[in-house]
């Protein structure tokens, strides 16, 4: 007793309290924990792992006791053994061991909620929202869709009243993560995608048959019955590059809109700023499946908009329009216990965004990062701009660019690019610090913005400036950040890598090997000319702009429908896992897309 007193009595013990599972994919991320007893000090944990330099990272590496950290593994095959060691005495250490595997189908099981924008083979918006069940052994057991497409109508002429039900399906997948997804769908009939696999949770897909040529994403549903309750920030897009463009805030009781503030942006038309949304808008409850409705109140059309949403998880949904007035689709993400409390100092630091838009006769595509002070000014920033009318606009200065942000989230951005671009004005609307908007299951959050382009297309047509949707999320370190490894990559555009220079999609792995080179292999849609390319080999180069850090450009190298063709490209990193590029070869060819380790 009197040892114990004095503390001499015990030692210091370390347990993994929250292990992580014995078998993880590539670049899987995965929470754990660990719990140390004795420790007067409170020092906490210290996290490593072996082989050394290979076998994966923690974020953190030092925790409370506790605490959880997360563990992104490496993308090798391998076993790898994961220790947990006290900071006090670091001899006292307890370990887990877990097997490394390439991308399996049969990792892919449960519900997942998928998402697709693009055209149809008239030129025509044809966008798919819906959930899937998948049994871990390569077939889509059921689930149900909702497709707006403006000459079939919703649901093939079914209507929006009811889904269109899935009946059935397969998915298969490489080791590389690519793979294809067939649907079976009783109104619209059969689909196809390509996959392109990032983790278990979350895969970029493109439609790739002849019925459209889009751009999404597949997630993997945590949570079917939740209702939208609370704060939300939204945005929404017409496609091919956002005829119309509606976003903004909303207040949900879990039955109505409450309150808001929205912008909306009609090609041709004068945009409309910050009104209220919530002036007769209403909220369904989901079905098991996940899927419910949602009324928002547009002003450009003094009249409810009607949209089927999907969850994702409690803070993600994806919606599409269903009444046949236009073809909107997007997501729309909570602010958690954010709602309410945002300011200026909200959006404070680096980000880099990226944006797709529309002025007649031109298309815009956009990517840049700025670095904001918290008060009301970017301190720093370039902006690389492809409008398809004028040459492109190459890092483009915008330090000095203002914005403002209210308590609900919703806020403005007035650029002040040095390049003569008409690109300027934005709404701007936050989401919970907690939610990553490339990928609502990350483990790791985000934070960011929503964004829609409210520039006057009726005083600026033809110059770039018009409708547009987007979207803004913190940049790491980008001195330090590492372009390297295996990413998913997509690409929604239109241009010189089609024969014809008509809309495609590319969907794809792509590896760098964190110098120079790119390489990789993509399913090409080049849906108006030589139609479905499966395995296009691309290649490519890329290099770090010294004077911009977090900016590369890049040369890519696509080889498909018997011809060999070579955009540039502009990358900005967000971080080691994702970076955002746009195409600026020139003003016959833009596009935008992404990076997904």
């Amino acid at each position: 007793m009197f040892l114990a007193a004095c503390g001499g009595g015990s030692s210091v013990n370390v347990s993994i309290s929250s292990a992580p599972p014995s078998n993880v994919s590539f670049n899987q991320m995965v929470s754990i924990a660990a719990t140390v007893t004795n420790d007067s000090s409170n020092s906490g944990v210290d996290w490593s792992c072996t082989p050394a330099a290979s076998c994966g990272t923690f974020t953190p590496a030092h925790t409370a006791s506790g605490a959880a950290t997360v563990f992104q593994a490496v993308e090798s095959a391998g076993s790898v053994t994961i220790t947990a060691a006290s900071t006090k005495t670091p001899t006292k250490t307890d370990s887990s061991t877990v097997t490394v595997a390439a991308p399996s189908v049969s990792a892919l099981n449960g519900t997942y909620t998928f998402s697709a924008e693009g055209l149809n083979g008239n030129y025509d918006s044809s966008n798919v929202v819906g959930s899937i069940v998948l049994d871990g052994a390569g077939n889509v057991t059921s689930g149900e869709q909702d497709r707006a497409d403006y000459d079939a109508g919703i649901n093939a002429g079914a209507g929006a009243g009811a889904p269109d039900v899935i009946t059935g399906g397969t998915i298969t997948m490489g080791s590389d993560g690519r793979g294809t997804l067939t649907l079976n769908a009783t109104d619209w009939g059969s689909e196809t995608f390509s996959i392109s696999w990032v983790n278990n949770n979350h895969l970029l897909i493109s439609e790739f048959d002849s019925n459209a040529t889009s751009r999404g994403s597949m997630d993997l549903q945590t949570a079917p019955s939740t209702v939208p309750n609370g704060g939300y920030a939204f945005a929404l897009g017409e496609p091919p590059f956002t005829y119309f463009s509606f976003g903004g805030v909303i207040t949900s009781d879990g039955t109505n809109i409450t309150g808001g503030e929205a912008d909306d942006n009609y090609d041709g038309g004068s945009p409309d700023i910050d009104f209220n949304p919530a002036v007769s808008s209403a909220i369904a409850a989901p079905d098991s499946a996940g899927r419910g409705t949602i009324l928002l109140y547009d002003a450009s059309y003094d009249s409810d908009l009607e949209f089927v949403y999907y969850v994702v998880g409690p803070e993600a949904f994806r919606l599409v329009e269903v009444d046949g007035t236009d073809y909107l689709a997007g997501s729309m993400f909570g602010q958690g216990t954010a709602a309410g409390t945002y300011s200026p100092a909200s959006l404070k630091g680096p980000f880099a965004f990226t944006e797709r838009g529309w002025t007649n006769p031109a298309w815009v595509a956009a990517a840049g990062q700025f670095t904001a002070d918290g008060v009301s000014a970017f301190t720093s920033g370039q902006m690389d701009v492809n409008d398809n009318s004028d040459p492109p606009y190459l890092a483009a200065d915008i330090s000095g660019s203002s914005y403002g942000v209210n308590s609900d989230g919703y806020g403005s951005i007035a650029l002040s690019p040095t390049n003569g671009s008409y690109l300027a004005n934005f709404g701007i609307y936050l989401v919970d610090p907690a939610i990553n908007i490339a990928d609502p299951n990350s483990l790791l959050g985000g934070s960011g913005a929503l964004i829609t382009e409210v520039d006057d297309a009726t005083t600026t047509a033809g110059n770039g400036a018009g409708p547009g949707v987007g979207f803004a999320v913190p940049q790491a370190t980008t001195a330090t950040a590492a372009f390297s490894g295996n990413y998913a990559f997509n690409q929604d555009g239109y241009g010189s890598f089609s024969s014809v220079g008509d809309n495609y999609d590319l969907v794809g792995q792509v590896n760098s090997d964190g110098s120079s080179n790119l390489t990789g292999t993509v399913d090409f849609n080049d849906l108006y000319s030589t139609g479905q390319n499966s395995g296009v080999s691309v290649t490519g180069t890329f290099a770090a702009d010294g004077s911009h850090p977090g900016r590369y450009t890049a040369q890519f190298t696509v080889s498909a429908g018997g011809s060999v063709t070579t955009d540039n490209l502009t990358l900005y990193q967000a971080s080691g896992n994702l970076l955002l590029h746009v195409d600026m070869t020139d003003t016959n060819t833009l596009a935008i897309g992404a990076f997904e380790k």
